[in-house]
């Protein structure tokens, strides 16, 4: 571990206390979604296991900053054009996903939606195929919120429920923690 990564923790520790941080967090998921670089569980996660007593508000940010960065891929989609997402991503219309997504989509609707925004499942396909329905962007947006809500929800409360552990991690990082690991470590 080096000295540079035990100065980060107490910054992050600090930056968790934050009363602002439920929303940097949603303005994170809004960023990562919208970017489609990393899954927004990678900042909801940490966030909530650095303020475990904010989950609720970790994940209601979070879902709401997913939801409106899938809503604006949906218009970006439909303003580039099926030829234009063909040629951007070459791979996608072919893939497996696209077609199960398609047919769910087919066949449930905005419904369908709802549960890829809820499952872990890629849910590019659902937007492209969103964005070439031409599906009404509240729509959209409220279903990708719901499902979310779910999925962040029962995430962050998981989360919330180990922290513990995670504080254990921290102090003995820090050099902190007792000799001996804690139960269930090792």
């Amino acid at each position: 571990m080096c000295s540079s990564d035990l100065k980060l923790l107490p910054r992050l520790q600090r930056a968790a206390g934050h009363p602002y941080m439920p929303t940097l967090v949603g303005l994170l998921a809004l960023v990562l979604t919208a970017s489609m670089t990393v899954p927004v569980t990678s900042v909801l996660i940490p966030a909530v296991l650095l303020s475990p007593r904010r989950w609720r508000a970790i994940a209601l940010q979070a879902a709401c900053g997913s939801a409106l960065g899938a809503t604006l891929l949906v218009w970006l989609f439909h303003d580039l054009g099926w030829e234009q997402v063909r040629v951007l991503y070459p791979g996608l219309l072919d893939s497996p996903g696209w077609h199960r997504v398609a047919a769910w989509m087919g066949d449930y609707g905005i419904v369908a939606l709802f549960a890829v925004a809820a499952l872990p499942v890629p849910q590019t396909p659902a937007l492209v195929f969103c964005a070439i329905a031409a599906l009404p962007g509240t729509q959209v947006f409220l279903a990708i919120l719901g499902g979310k809500l779910i999925k962040y929800g029962l995430l962050s409360a998981l989360a919330a429920q180990f922290p513990a552990k995670f504080r254990v991690f921290l102090d003995m990082l820090e050099g902190r923690a007792a000799a001996s690991p804690p139960r269930g470590w090792g």
